[in-house]
């Protein structure tokens, strides 16, 4: 008899404890998925949503040729037709393409024989990258510098009204990223490598090539790949509002009564997270949402994105396209 309590209060600990566990799931969930970001005020609903960290990124290195090829696992093109904002570094629904091992020694030859310049801040003289034989890339007064921002903005800008805008995205062995952005036009290519943080802070011209135009041609369009794909949209939406707050409602609100949505996706059948930016952050005074949603309509299937807390800036991706709406500024 005497046995027969104590392992009955065992079980009935070990009951207690799994219910306590369960209760805290989402708690830890949160916890684990968020950290260390969380202790700065920033929630995210996966850890593949986070943002990357700004030492993670290798763009100027690769364009300065200082990284091996053997540290590339993957490379992409993707399609951006536009030079857009606030989409990088998932570019959720964009076309895009893989790169052999060719294509990209290829880009790195482009690359390394352009012309790479940079502007100082306070706008004193433009320096120029020189690479001497066996010795480090440095930076010196050039001259030519002013010709080179010239062609690099006159590009640039035919490159967006031809909308020949795109993102050359290498992932390395380390979990870093190197992404440079190119803007083809008749008269050359203009590249820039993007960076968060570092030395270097560089933009690049360089003769036009056929390479990126082969590589624009033959871009396919992704699945825009819901997050938590086990869960159904319902329980999907649950989990993001529980992770973030109820303000994840309102933001999915938005969404639903846009008229630039609906007019783009027509009739809303669905929509719930996809593998993108979904963060959430709260600082001192000031709170911020970020999302990447994936909405299925009576017209087909794209990807928003919101920024904002009360007011949000809506932009989206509809079948590969990205949608210039005059509505993109929208409260609940």
């Amino acid at each position: 008899m005497k046995n027969q309590r104590v392992i009955g209060i065992l079980i009935g600990l070990c009951l207690i404890v799994g219910l306590v566990c369960l209760a805290f799931l989402p708690t830890f969930y949160t916890i684990f998925s968020s950290f260390p970001e969380i202790l700065l005020g920033n929630t995210c609903l996966s850890p593949e949503t986070k943002p990357p960290a700004p030492k993670k990124y290798m763009s100027a290195e690769f364009v300065l040729d200082q990284i091996s090829p053997t540290e590339i696992i993957d490379a992409y093109y993707i399609d951006l037709q536009t030079d857009g904002l606030f989409w990088d570094p998932g570019y959720v629904g964009f076309p895009r393409t893989r790169l052999s091992e060719d294509e990209i020694l290829r880009l790195l030859d482009l690359f390394v024989a352009g012309h790479l310049f940079h502007l100082p801040a306070d706008g004193t003289a433009y320096q120029c990258v020189v690479k001497d034989a066996g010795q480090s890339p440095r930076l010196v007064p050039c001259p030519q510098g002013e010709n080179y921002m010239d062609h690099f903005m006159s590009a640039k800008w035919d490159a967006e009204q031809r909308e020949t805008v795109g993102v050359v995205q290498l992932h390395l062995d380390a979990g870093q990223l190197a992404e440079i952005r190119v803007y083809r036009s008749a008269s050359g290519l203009a590249f820039e490598p993007y960076e968060k943080t570092g030395e270097w802070w560089l933009k690049g011209v360089a003769p036009p090539s056929d390479l990126l135009d082969n590589l624009a041609s033959r871009v396919n369009l992704p699945l825009v790949k819901p997050l938590w794909p086990y869960l159904t949209s319902s329980l999907a939406n649950s989990v993001a509002a529980r992770i973030i707050g109820n303000h994840y409602w309102s933001a999915l609100d938005v969404v639903r009564k846009s008229l630039a949505v609906n007019r783009t996706f027509g009739e809303i059948q669905d929509i719930r997270p996809a593998v993108g930016l979904n963060t959430f952050s709260s600082w001192m005074d000031s709170t911020s949402l970020f999302l990447t949603l994936r909405v299925v309509g009576s017209r087909g299937t794209g990807a928003v994105i919101l920024q904002g807390y009360d007011c949000f800036d809506l932009q989206m991706v509809f079948e590969g396209k990205p949608i210039d709406d005059d509505e993109n500024y929208v409260c609940h």
